[in-house]
């Protein structure tokens, strides 16, 4: 393994709210490449200025190729004033895909007998004409490996570094389960809020979690985030 000089601060985000979130009876919207919601737009406005009150700023970002990850990341940035940054988008951080559910209500596709054979393999279960959650798993550890983890212009920075990933929700879900190793029947358990931060340190010891699904920016400007009360 190679020596790491530094230790990467990874904050896992998931986009703002999209038009393929509004209504949580779909399977998944009509429009895989949705785009944000007003709502989305300030929930992303709400994080940069909750990273700039905490002073942290970023020296890489990544996103996927969907635009309710890339224009999330643009409106935060702007609003934490940390704009010029190397970027990298790519279609390996999309999101899960199950071209087949799109447009359908949940109830119809998700059914009990789809619910028993999901149950029974688990994470390796390919629903309709998508891919696995397993399958998802792979991609997103092997992009994070190659251009975060070992990439050698940022193993070489002395210094710490912050890294900002924007994706998706099931997929952060999918990925965490890999890293932390819990069971993989809480990827479907798991709440993680539009605009949440899941923060992480790698090191030379490897993975450490920081904080999870972490939205309290979002307690003034939406009703439904308020868990905490």
């Amino acid at each position: 393994m190679p020596k790491h000089l530094n230790s990467r601060n990874i904050f896992f985000i998931r986009h703002g709210q999209s038009e393929s979130n509004v209504n949580e009876n779909m399977a998944a919207g009509m429009n895989y490449d949705a785009p944000l919601t007003e709502l989305g737009k300030k929930q992303a406005e709400a994080l940069g200025e909750r990273f700039k009150r905490e002073g942290i700023y970023f020296d890489y970002l990544f996103t996927s190729e969907l635009s309710r990850a890339i224009d999330t990341a643009s409106i935060f940035l702007s609003a934490l004033g940390n704009k010029d940054i190397p970027t990298k988008r790519s279609d390996k951080l999309n999101e899960l895909q199950i071209p087949g559910w799109r447009g359908k209500a949940r109830n119809d596709v998700v059914t009990t007998e789809i619910q028993a054979m999901w149950g029974k393999s688990g994470k390796h279960y390919t629903p309709a004409d998508g891919e696995s959650e397993y399958e998802l798993q792979k991609r997103y550890s092997e992009f994070i490996d190659k251009e975060i983890i070992f990439n050698s212009e940022i193993e070489k920075i002395p210094e710490s570094v912050n890294i900002a990933i924007v994706v998706h929700g099931w997929a952060l879900r999918c990925f965490f389960q890999e890293i932390l190793e819990y069971d993989q029947s809480f990827i479907k358990k798991m709440a993680m809020d539009n605009t949440s931060i899941s923060q992480f340190k790698y090191n030379d010891i490897g993975w450490r979690l920081v904080r999870i699904n972490d939205s309290s920016h979002l307690e003034k400007l939406d009703e439904n985030s308020r868990r905490y009360r």
